[in-house]
């Protein structure tokens, strides 16, 4: 053996140990059932090898010459009767462990455990048994199991029938010893042979079922912290990929794994972080997984707050989902007060990125109510938990025309919510697919019980310090197009600027900037924006979506700041 074996072997048989313990727990902690089936697991075996010892003594009478036959053989049915009670009661303990509230229970089972000994000290005589030595070591494991009250109940209720069978004996109301033909005494004290016949095997007994039963109690306890705590791991490792709605309805419904799925009327809503395909080309990787972690926990935080169920995590994009897998009442409200409070929300995630030498962050939301096909796809081996339709592709489709900070919503939506939703804009677009062009609406807030606003933080736009100008050429889905345009930056500010006209783009198209003067690097660099305004001069007013750090200290040495 290696040096160190034995001591990494006790190091792993302590590691056991604890672990088992800390499974079961202290016994003296463990829940009141569990406790009173201890108890019950002594009065059982010890009421059948009762039985059966009066059984014998009444088919031998010479064993033991002191017992009267007729009250032992009564004493025998009562026995019985005992037996069939106690099982009745350990059988209703057993079915009480999955259910809570067992308060009653535990008062049955503590009283009959003492009145049994109380009735038998009765049986066979205080004076000639020692039957009441064992009441100070009953008293003293039932204040170790049950606390102070039901141990005082059991020894009032014991003590009282004792004092009262005595008061009785006195009385001459009642036989003393009433199982006795004659007192088992030799020359004035109990005979040894009855003593150790009588006493030493039900102690024995005792003993020997509490520590089985302890154990197979202890046994079950550690089964079921180990089901438990797998199925709080497999929750858990469950609730990082889908969310906490769609957890539950697999769960509380097995049947819902299988394949297929059925329609629903739902809202989608879509996020995305503009220009950050372009971000994470200059940022290292491990910046970017930090980055993405610090983002995401808050926006789903607020997600599930609104009710929202996480669905897809695509990237720096989220999918969510209002009104499936659980139902959800205004679920096309609920969605677009989520989406003003996310946006709101950003001004906390890019505080924090600010502390943390981080690149700011800008997002744009997308919703669509639509019906939709709600279930699992895939296949038998590998399946998702997913939304299905042409109102998925439509929502990604409204965010794509989002700026950062946006929030963009479906005439469906609107028709939806109603009066309280405030449109600050709307537009008619041409999504990529579509047959015909459908009118989105910019949405500024949203009333009645949610009562929330967009937080705008747009920097007011101002003439540049020096002229200005900047080469820009129209992207059309992901590609830039053949030819380029310049102009002239008439005002810009940190997070958009304004070209003169006339311009060769339209309103929510996408274009990449680069700048006409300055040193080769900073010409090199590309900006991204989306024109948000074309007024009727033909200046074009952008928002920026990708902004290179270089670009941006120069935008802000001609602001002045």
């Amino acid at each position: 053996m290696t040096q160190g074996g034995p001591t990494l072997l006790a190091a792993q048989a302590g590691e056991t140990s604890t672990t088992w313990l800390e499974r079961v727990g202290n016994p003296l902690e463990w829940p009141d059932i569990d406790k009173a089936l201890i108890i019950q697991g002594i009065i059982v075996p010890a009421m059948v090898g009762s039985w059966f010892r009066t059984h014998y003594l009444l088919t031998h009478p010479s064993v033991e010459p002191y017992y009267d036959r007729g009250m032992l053989a009564f004493a025998n049915w009562v026995i019985g009767g005992f037996l069939v009670l106690s099982a009745v009661l350990t059988a209703i303990g057993l079915r009480l462990r999955r259910r809570e509230g067992h308060r009653l229970y535990l008062h049955i089972v503590n009283q009959t455990w003492w009145l049994t000994y109380a009735v038998l000290a009765y049986l066979h005589g205080l004076a000639t048994t020692p039957l009441w030595a064992i009441f100070p070591f009953l008293g003293f494991f039932c204040l170790l199991l049950f606390g102070a009250k039901l141990t005082a109940a059991g020894v009032l209720s014991s003590l009282g029938l004792i004092y009262a069978t005595t008061i009785a004996e006195q009385a001459g109301v009642i036989p003393y010893a009433p199982l006795f033909r004659e007192l088992p005494l030799v020359n004035g004290r109990v005979a040894d042979t009855w003593m150790w016949s009588s006493m030493i095997w039900p102690v024995a007994l005792s003993a020997v079922t509490f520590v089985v039963f302890a154990f197979l109690l202890a046994r079950a306890r550690e089964q079921a912290a180990h089901v438990e705590e797998l199925g709080a791991l497999l929750k858990q490792m469950f609730g990082r990929y889908v969310s906490t709605e769609v957890m539950k309805s697999l769960l509380a419904r097995p049947g819902s794994f299988q394949l297929g799925g059925e329609r629903r009327r739902v809202t989608i809503l879509m996020t995305d972080l503009r220009g950050f395909t372009a971000l994470a080309e200059r940022v290292p990787p491990e910046e970017v997984i930090a980055l993405l972690n610090a983002y995401f926990e808050v926006m789903v935080d607020v997600c599930l707050r609104h009710g929202g169920s996480i669905n897809e995590i695509i990237g720096d994009a989220l999918l969510v989902t209002f009104g499936a897998p659980a139902p959800l009442a205004e679920h096309s409200a609920a969605a677009v007060a989520c989406a003003i409070e996310m946006q709101n929300a950003m001004q906390q995630v890019n505080a924090a990125n600010l502390r943390d030498r981080r690149p700011e962050l800008g997002m744009g939301i997308g919703i669509n109510t639509s019906e939709v096909i709600v279930g699992n796809i895939g296949s038998e081996k590998r399946s998702a938990f997913t939304v299905v339709g042409s109102g998925v592709n439509m929502t990604s489709r409204i965010e794509s025309f989002t700026v950062a900070g946006q929030v963009l919503v479906s005439q469906s939506v609107v028709d939806e919510v109603g009066a309280i939703l405030r449109i600050d804009d709307r537009r008619e677009v041409f999504p990529k697919g579509a047959t015909a062009p459908i009118t989105i609406y910019d949405v500024g807030g949203i009333g009645g019980r949610y009562h929330l606003a967009l937080e705008r933080s747009d920097a007011q736009l101002v003439p540049p310090s020096r002229t200005l100008e900047v080469r820009y050429v129209p992207i059309s889905g992901d590609r830039a197009g053949n030819h380029d345009y310049e102009a002239t930056v008439e005002r810009v500010s940190r997070t958009g600027m304004e070209l003169s006209g006339p311009v060769r783009v339209d309103v929510l198209d996408d274009v990449r900037l680069n700048l006409v003067r300055g040193s080769a690097r900073l010409t090199s660099l590309d900006v991204y924006a989306k024109v948000v305004a074309i007024d009727e001069a033909g200046r074009a007013r952008l928002r920026f979506t990708s902004t290179p750090p270089e670009v941006l200290t120069y935008f802000e040495g001609l602001l002045g700041t």
